[in-house]
């Protein structure tokens, strides 16, 4: 399953489906369930559609710290994740593993030897 998406600072995984576990998530007031938000801007990365937005640790173990953000599950044909300055995305039918993309410097690459 190689589909990955990416919307900003985001990039969301097609994994296997997996039960929710872990803590789920819940909606904001207003419906959406908020993935990201940005601290100056206060936009967000949302979706208003039929989910389940549940973090669990365990399923993260090969991410980075600090940058796992959760898993979604898509239970109708599709959900629609948008943000004010990005292009919306049409998420099909599955479970995604959502992670924060960290800005690449190149100052900071080194090569490394086994």
């Amino acid at each position: 399953m190689n589909e990955l998406y990416a919307q900003g600072d985001l990039l969301i995984e097609r994994v296997v489906d997996v039960p929710c576990s872990g803590v789920k998530l819940s909606p904001e007031s207003d419906g959406a369930f908020v993935l990201a938000e940005g601290e100056v801007t206060g936009h967000r990365h949302a979706i208003y559609d039929n989910i389940a937005f549940f973090r669990d640790d365990g399923l993260a173990r090969d991410i980075p710290n600090g940058l796992y953000v959760g898993h979604v599950r898509v239970d109708g044909p599709s959900a629609l994740l948008v943000h004010e300055e990005h292009a919306a995305i049409d998420l099909p039918h599955g479970t995604y593993r959502v992670r924060r993309q960290r800005e690449f410097d190149p100052k900071e690459a080194r090569i490394v030897a086994d």
